[in-house]
């Protein structure tokens, strides 16, 4: 056993289950291969010690058997073994925004006009037909709104929650006005992290997040498929002594 035992807590993302953001979840394609799940933890973290964590944590089967992961369209198992830390492959991701009008930038470029997100001619990104400049923005490297957010911006926790409501499953019916993914962005990006004041008294976050992208187990791999769309997002709150995973896998359109 690993050194951080996990508690299954109950579900900790109301944002996800409310009826309006099920609706979406499921209109998007979201809804039928995601995951949202909660554990405690009773030691004492430090980011330092991330790969250790994430490997206990993927290994603990009392995460596995709480957190499946998909292993084909409608089907769920779990890892099995996971024998060493290079096993977990993650990113850490930043958490220094606090406030929605980050996106205010949609506007000013263009992306957003009156509330709808402006059209654009069809470009394929790998599994993806882009219709629209933020999808554009979101998958088109080779196009000029990818450059409205730098690469360090796209590394913001807030920037990956937008990108995976708006691009959605590969069965996505679209939403053409923004409101709806600005607004769960909002409502996800307050389940996942904890904000508290630092000793000067400014708001920060006091969560690591961390984006995992692969896990190698004896049973099954973190996704049934590699891609660019996958994702399964990890936010530990060393003070509580929670961490919370969302995670959804991605199938092209048939």
């Amino acid at each position: 056993p690993g050194s951080f035992p996990f508690t299954p807590l109950p579900p900790s993302m109301p944002s996800l289950s409310a009826s309006e953001a099920q609706e979406s979840l499921q209109k998007w394609n979201l809804a039928p291969f995601m995951k949202t799940a909660a554990f405690r933890f009773d030691q004492p973290f430090t980011p330092e010690q991330s790969d250790a964590f994430l490997l206990d944590l993927f290994s603990a089967p009392a995460v596995q058997e709480a957190a499946p992961v998909c292993v084909a369209p409608g089907q769920w198992g779990v890892l099995g073994n996971v024998a060493s830390t290079s096993s977990v492959k993650y990113s850490k991701l930043k958490t220094t925004i606090l406030r929605l009008d980050f996106f205010d930038r949609l506007k000013e470029a263009g992306i957003v006009r009156l509330g709808d997100i402006a059209k654009c001619l069809d470009v394929q990104a790998g599994d993806i037909l882009v219709s629209d400049r933020l999808r554009k923005l979101l998958l088109c490297e080779d196009e000029e709104e990818w450059d409205v957010f730098s690469a360090e911006e796209r590394k913001e926790l807030i920037f990956h929650v937008l990108k995976i409501l708006a691009v959605g499953g590969g069965m996505n019916q679209y939403d053409d006005s923004i409101e709806p993914y600005l607004k769960l962005t909002k409502s996800v990006y307050k389940d996942l992290v904890t904000v508290n004041k630092s000793s000067g008294g400014a708001l920060q976050v006091a969560s690591h997040t961390y984006d995992v992208s692969e896990v190698a187990g004896g049973s099954a791999s973190l996704f049934p498929r590699p891609g660019p769309h996958n994702f399964c997002l990890v936010s530990v709150d060393p003070v509580a002594r929670h961490a919370k995973v969302w995670y959804a896998a991605w199938f092209p359109m048939m």
